[in-house]
């Protein structure tokens, strides 16, 4: 069994063969020489492109060469390069953007901008794109990995967020003596939204509402100058007769379009569990969701969704639960997919009986592109080889 799960371990992680048109390079911060991560990587004049992964390292498949890349982050300067052959592009450095701080009354400026961005998202938010989604989630106890839940999907989405799911396919690895595990922690990238016409966004106290400075403290962090771009970032926090779950994060808005490319929100989120001797503090749940701007409206590009809480135990010590998932969006398209069902977000469901119920085909995941973009973590694959307990990501 060991030999067998070292393969494994090389078939998730070992460097692919260049095929004809394929690219690879890691992106890299010009500054401090940290890799960028989630950098879009588009092919100039064509539909084709990916995103770099966490760390800042992405492989994309060419139809045609030679071509050219476009290699963006909200926050750095966009670079342009010549591809010739297929082969590695070494790093590609990114240069920061400037930032600037507009001379006007700050207050009404910030305020003004978001009454605008959600005016935006209410004209556009008709609007409906359906793709794919490749959904990765890792949950810690202590810094060990204890579970990895993988899985695509069919995706419904708005410039808002997502709005219905198909399993595509899934598959898992759990350790057999953890502690405690997360039911259903897919639910919070299903249903987070940044706006709906259900009545929820225009309560009183949303933060893309017409009175958001009533209810947030707001900042304008600066605008960021990227070509023919201009992008403000917006701070907000909840004012403390508002604020019990102490809400704070940050947008950044287009000036020109109004719509927004990214959102980050961190909220208290204490959680339970169905042992009574397990007791949760410090809970705190953090989103952030990036777009990519359209003539028509944005669209999801990634999801990152992070909870952590504090576990106490009677006469045990203390155990930090971290659960971290990223959800990367693509293949969006305007038409509606013939003989697809998209299911609503059910904070009812459990995630391992649903990749359970998945058909596991291991010459898929071995095959997809999107997967081999995102390799699992070494260290993630060593502390399972230790456990010898992959569930369905191995199979005899």
């Amino acid at each position: 069994m060991r030999v067998f799960l070292q393969v494994a371990a090389l078939v998730l992680l070992g460097p692919m063969a260049y095929g004809q048109g394929q690219v690879s390079s890691k992106v890299l911060d010009r500054q401090t020489h940290q890799p960028v991560p989630y950098a879009s990587v588009a092919v100039l004049g064509s539909a084709a492109g990916t995103t770099s992964n966490s760390e800042g390292e992405f492989v994309l498949t060419l139809k045609t060469l030679p071509a050219k890349l476009v290699v963006s982050q909200l926050s750095y300067k966009r670079d342009t390069l010549a591809v010739a052959t297929a082969s590695s592009l070494g790093t590609i450095e990114l240069a920061p953007a400037p930032v600037t701080l507009p001379i006007v009354e700050m207050g009404s400026y910030t305020a003004e901008l978001l009454r605008k961005a959600y005016r935006e998202l209410q004209r556009s938010y008709s609007t409906k794109q359906y793709g794919q989604a490749f959904y990765r989630q890792i949950t810690y106890l202590d810094g060990t990995p204890t579970e990895v839940q993988e899985m695509l999907w069919h995706t419904k989405a708005s410039n808002a967020g997502l709005e219905g799911t198909a399993l595509m396919q899934a598959r898992y690895a759990k350790q057999k003596a953890a502690l405690l595990n997360y039911r259903n922690f897919s639910y919070f990238t299903k249903d987070f939204n940044i706006y709906s016409t259900k009545g929820d966004t225009a309560r009183k106290g949303a933060i893309l509402s017409p009175d958001a400075a009533e209810y947030y403290t707001l900042r304008l962090v600066g605008i960021t100058q990227r070509d023919e771009q201009s992008l403000a970032e917006v701070a907000f926090v909840g004012k403390p007769a508002f604020n019990p779950q102490h809400v704070q994060g940050s947008l950044v808005i287009d000036t020109n379009t109004y719509q927004i490319l990214r959102f980050k929100v961190g909220i208290d989120r204490e959680m339970h569990a169905n042992n009574p001797t397990f007791k949760f503090k410090e809970g705190r749940m953090e989103y952030e969701i990036v777009f990519r701007p359209t003539a028509t409206g944005a669209v999801p590009d990634h999801l990152t969704t992070t909870h952590t809480v504090i576990l106490t135990r009677l006469l045990k010590p203390e155990v930090q639960l971290r659960a971290s998932a990223l959800a990367y969006f693509y293949n969006w398209q305007a038409t509606l997919p013939a003989g697809l069902t998209y299911a609503a977000p059910n904070g009812k469901e459990s995630d391992l009986v649903m990749v359970k119920q998945a058909a596991y085909d291991p010459l898929f995941w071995r095959d997809n592109p999107v997967v081999k973009r995102t390799p699992l973590e070494e260290g993630v694959i060593r502390a399972f080889e230790q456990q010898k307990s992959f569930g369905t990501m191995l199979t005899d």
